[in-house]
């Protein structure tokens, strides 16, 4: 355990200015995120259109004007002829259609808030997983870099004993072969390391090459999560709430349907200033009047029949979304829980079986050096110390990521542990 102990610490050793807490890259990443500021935009043209939508319930005024004039010229008639319509109208009942745009353009309101939120959730389950991958890739370099300065260690003692003439040159071969290996690793695991910088960084809008340092190891232990029932988290979820508001979006177009073949009834005023037909002087005259204006769908050849039934038939639709985006929450959330306890369950184990690995490397190096074994089970302490340690790192790893989910697939990231 203490190597392992050992990697954490060097990391936390790094200049404090270049250290960054989970807290801290969570909110920069959120302030920064392109895919939330889409998401707002989206809600803040939502908004327009409900203000749009209650535009129908008010008289709107217009005006209609027309100008001509001849090419041929007739004695007595002027050439040319206008005229000027002013018109208010106001809808006194269009059939339901105005009221169910209205509604539906408050539902399309609706689902874009809560199409932001649940973007924000995912955009804070990106920062949690490309964080927690940077902690990782960062123990991951440490332990290559420390399983090479092993290897080099015990190389110097397998030089050694050759030129003393204890050993064989096959010792020196395979150590040799052993330390090329591990330093091609290492090339890897720093290469990883640097692609989740590079990530890290472009996701908060750093320079991809800025230094920075998870401050919060992937390796600290957390206090034991509250279980929340699928039953209790689903309703609450923002993919929930946006099925449940697409439903209600498709009753309302039901009745946007179904408005088409209703009685509409509107009244206005309307002015007319124009010029007699045929224009024999010159002069113009004003008018007005005043109307009610009735419009009776009679026979369309079933036409509206046709028409709501289609309507209703994505109603029903919406409703069977609704019914299987709860079943995949539950299945995310018991899912996810179960990572969790897993996870722990790694934890325990990875951490016991790099205990053993780390004395069986001790005891194996010394009896190597004493001439009690060969090269090849020090090699093989290695190896096994080695993959003890990367076990750990990935246990810790896959707790800190299953956390993550498990918050995402509740809708909730402030709930008490």
């Amino acid at each position: 355990m203490k190597p392992f102990l050992l990697s954490v610490i060097l990391l936390f050793c790094l200049p404090s200015h270049a250290q960054t807490t989970l807290d801290d890259y969570r909110r920069d990443v959120t302030e920064y995120s392109r895919r939330l500021k889409v998401a707002a935009a989206g809600s803040d043209a939502a908004a327009e259109a409900v203000g749009q939508a209650r535009t129908g319930y008010l008289p709107r005024l217009s005006l209609d004007g027309n100008f001509t004039a001849t090419v041929h010229h007739y004695d007595g008639v002027e050439r040319w002829n206008f005229s000027v319509l002013p018109q208010l109208v106001q809808v006194v009942y269009g059939g339901g259609a105005v009221r169910a745009a209205y509604r539906q353009a408050e539902l399309g309101y609706d689902i874009a808030l809560c199409d932001e939120e649940f973007t924000r959730l995912d955009v804070r389950y990106t920062a949690e997983y490309t964080y927690w991958n940077l902690s990782a890739m960062a123990l991951y370099a440490a332990s290559m870099r420390q399983y090479v300065g092993i290897i080099r260690s015990l190389k110097e003692g397998v030089d050694r004993r050759f030129a003393e003439g204890y050993i064989a040159k096959g010792d020196v071969l395979m150590i040799d072969t052993r330390l090329s290996e591990a330093q091609y690793e290492l090339i890897s695991a720093e290469r990883n390391y640097t692609v989740a910088l590079h990530n890290f960084n472009i996701l908060m809008g750093e320079k991809p090459d800025a230094p920075r340092h998870a401050a919060d190891s992937i390796t600290q232990s957390v206090p034991p999560l509250q279980e929340i029932a699928p039953e209790e988290a689903v309703p609450s979820h923002p993919s929930y709430l946006i099925a449940g508001k697409q439903i209600d979006l498709q009753r309302y177009n039901v009745r946007l349907a179904a408005s088409r073949f209703n009685p509409q009834l509107s009244a206005g005023v309307q002015g007319i200033w124009n010029t007699p037909s045929p224009n024999y002087h010159g002069q113009t005259r004003i008018d007005g009047l005043a109307f009610l204006r009735l419009n009776i769908p009679i026979f369309h050849w079933n036409e509206r029949r046709h028409t709501v039934h289609a309507a209703e038939a994505t109603l029903r639709s919406s409703q069977y979304a609704q019914a299987a985006v709860a079943d995949n929450l539950s299945v995310a959330i018991s899912n996810a829980w179960t990572n969790i306890t897993e996870a722990n369950l790694q934890i325990a184990t990875a951490r016991s079986n790099l205990d053993v690995a780390r004395e069986n490397l001790s005891l194996n190096t010394f009896s190597y050096n004493e001439g009690v074994l060969t090269i090849l089970d020090v090699i093989s302490a290695q190896l096994s110390w080695l993959q003890a340690y990367t076990n750990a790192v990935t246990a810790h790893f896959n707790e800190k990521v299953a956390i993550s989910a498990y918050k995402k697939a509740i809708g909730r990231y402030d709930f008490s542990r």
